[in-house]
């Protein structure tokens, strides 16, 4: 009689351990399965691919990567090119259509660089030790937009709204190189102040100077426009692998040796990309 009763105690409790445990499943499972759309999902899947394979991607492709029947594949092929977020081309293959790509240029434009920049900046800083910026083309000089200073009491910093000549500043050097469509034409509207013995100040000096920063991939600024102060400078690039601004290490010569201009490249390049990576830059 006794084995009875705990043969069946133990049942009940089983049950009602299974029952907690179907109640816990549901409560955490539930809200995340009423909201998903699975089609909808499968249709970000889509598009993603179709953005990530040059040439369009075929029907069949769609199949096999993303496991989906053909029929599925269909549906969702047909709702978005009657959306106009895809396009069918030769072959049957389908690419991005207009109405994605109208959103895509949207929201680059509403992209905040400065927002990307900062963070970037303050961990590059923090890396170094010396202070760092971003700097963008504004007319014939280069302005700085952001900066995180260094986080030594005794830095070497400008502040936001700084401008500095293309010629002779490490930033403005950037520009010459990657933005400025012909730079031998362009230099001839720019007057080339000698501001330290260091200073390029004929044409040809400055474009030989922006061949080694293309070479390079960064440029410098060796005591060209302050005495006493090494800067270095690479592009930030955006979605459509244009150079819109360039980040910057600035410092004084006694910290910022020559001995360290490698290791300095190396993170100043690394922080670049990472900017460029956040406005769309594939590469």
């Amino acid at each position: 009689m006794i084995h009875n009763n705990l043969h069946h105690r133990n049942d009940a409790r089983n049950v009602q351990i299974q029952l907690n445990l179907h109640l816990f499943k549901y409560e955490h499972t539930a809200p995340m399965n009423e909201y998903h759309i699975p089609n909808l999902g499968k249709a970000c899947e889509v598009l993603e691919l179709v953005s990530n394979t040059p040439g369009g991607c075929a029907l069949q492709e769609l199949v096999v990567q993303l496991r989906i029947p053909r029929t599925s594949a269909l549906r969702i092929t047909e709702t978005l090119i009657d959306a106009n977020y895809l396009a069918k081309i030769e072959e049957g293959k389908f690419t991005l259509g207009p109405s994605l790509v109208q959103i895509g240029v949207k929201a680059l434009d509403n992209l905040d660089i400065r927002s990307f920049a900062r963070p970037v900046l303050q961990a590059l800083s923090a890396d170094t030790g010396e202070s760092s910026h971003l700097a963008m083309l504004n007319g014939n000089k280069s302005m700085l937009v952001e900066v995180a200073d260094s986080p030594h009491p005794v830095r070497i910093a400008a502040r936001p709204g700084t401008l500095v000549e293309l010629h002779c500043s490490s930033t403005g050097k950037v520009f010459l190189a990657f933005s400025v469509a012909e730079p031998t034409k362009f230099i001839q509207t720019l007057e080339l102040t000698k501001y330290t013995d260091n200073t390029d100040s004929t044409n040809k000096a400055v474009l030989a100077s922006i061949e080694e920063t293309r070479t390079k991939g960064y440029a410098m600024d060796e005591e060209e426009y302050v005495p006493g102060v090494r800067c270095i400078a690479a592009p930030v690039i955006n979605a459509f692998g244009k150079t819109i601004a360039a980040v910057g290490i600035t410092a004084s010569t006694s910290t910022f040796t020559k001995a360290k201009i490698h290791t300095m490249a190396t993170l100043l390049k690394q922080a670049s990309a990472d900017i460029s990576e956040k406005l769309g830059c594939a590469d």
